[in-house]
């Protein structure tokens, strides 16, 4: 556990840059920091390891003020995790890993082996061990960060915007694999960001800062988008934050409509039965595994000869998926707004179709979820 205890940082000049903080960050979970440029949130973090000195307060770790150790012991026993990974340029990957390790005294050998585990666990592979910083990409060179980091199983892991300077895809899968860590190793994780999507995306709890170092708001993340305390934090969030919210709500919940859903061997005719007698404007069509394949009209079945099957129309794309069991509503409703039918294909773990929700069906339960 981090404690903050009216922690403060004022520069001689009279600038503040964090001001009488209190906060707590639990063990085990990821606290986000965020707030916009000048808001304290990377001082505050660079308090923990006594990178940065505070001027007033206290900052302890499980109830011990870090001012009462010394400042190099504290950093090794620390993870960190800054932009553009900080790799030594002249070391290998599996030598950058194991700096720490080997700073602690470990023998080459076992620091060597505990980097090549650590290669696996954040998804680099063996042949990359011998190459160089500047051989690899950015994305993999902020994997080397992480995995240096967590090569002396430090407790605790801070991480100051490490992927705000790599493209969108690649910080998404970075996400992915932050996440996936945290599940395997529960470290008491401090992440900073200005992105609110990667903060509600990341944290268990996300602290809001404000221009001049004030904390606005410590919440966890369903809340902070429910119930922004002041019309900073609102602003700061956005006015999209009600479909943010939606990340919280699980697509499983939806009424999914399976009579609309056919196999490429149906012909026409039955699927004018539901989609053009019932009313319906579209019906899917699968294949003999139920792996989408796309969309037809009703107007379109209307043009046919009865007894062609489905599979041998012309079908409109069927835009992206969702996971019925894992996705949220969120993901459910942007699948049905980029559909050309405007209707989303909700699908098991193996990618079958278990079913199709309409944006009017979507908007139902949107509404339920708002009240």
């Amino acid at each position: 556990m981090i404690t903050f205890e009216g922690a403060a940082k004022v520069y001689p000049d009279g600038t503040v840059a964090v001001a009488g903080l209190d906060l707590t960050v639990e063990t085990a979970k990821t606290t986000v920091f965020v707030g916009p440029s000048g808001s304290g949130k990377t001082t505050s973090l660079r308090m923990i390891n006594r990178m940065v000195e505070p001027t007033g307060g206290t900052v302890r770790i499980d109830g011990a003020d870090i001012r009462e150790q010394d400042p190099s012991r504290l950093r090794r026993s620390i993870g960190y995790v800054i932009q553009q990974a900080g790799l030594f340029p002249h070391r290998t990957v599996l030598d950058n890993i194991a700096t720490v390790p080997l700073l602690l005294g470990w023998r080459r050998g076992k620091a060597r082996a505990r980097a090549a585990e650590l290669m696996e666990l954040v998804g680099l592979e063996p042949a990359q061990a011998k190459r160089y910083p500047h051989q690899l990409s950015g994305g993999q060179q902020q994997r080397v960060g992480v995995a240096r980091a967590l090569a002396a199983d430090p407790p605790i892991l801070l991480m100051d915007e490490p992927f705000s300077a790599v493209d969108p895809i690649v910080r998404t899968s970075l996400q992915d694999e932050l996440i996936r860590l945290q599940r395997e190793l529960n470290k008491t994780i401090v992440f900073v960001t200005h992105d609110i999507d990667e903060a509600v995306r990341l944290g268990d709890r996300i602290a809001v800062f404000r221009p001049g170092g004030e904390l606005a708001q410590y919440d966890t993340p369903e809340r902070l988008l429910a119930e922004p305390v002041d019309g900073f934090v609102e602003s700061f969030i956005g006015y999209d934050r009600g479909v943010r919210r939606l990340s919280f709500f699980p697509a499983s919940a939806l009424s999914l409509r399976e009579d609309v859903v056919f196999d490429d061997e149906d012909r026409v005719e039955r699927a004018l039965t539901t989609v053009g007698d019932g009313g319906e404007p579209w019906a899917l069509v699968v294949d003999g595994d139920r792996l989408p394949m796309g969309w037809v009209s009703a107007a379109q079945l209307l043009r046919e000869p009865t007894g062609v099957p489905l599979g041998t129309l012309e079908l409109a794309p069927y835009g992206h998926t969702f996971d019925v069991g894992t996705d949220s509503l969120r993901a459910a409703l942007d699948a049905a707004v980029l559909s050309p039918a405007g209707r989303a294909v909700g699908v098991d773990d193996e990618g079958r179709v278990v079913g199709v929700v309409s944006q009017e069906d979507l908007g139902a339960a949107l509404w339920s979820v708002a009240e």
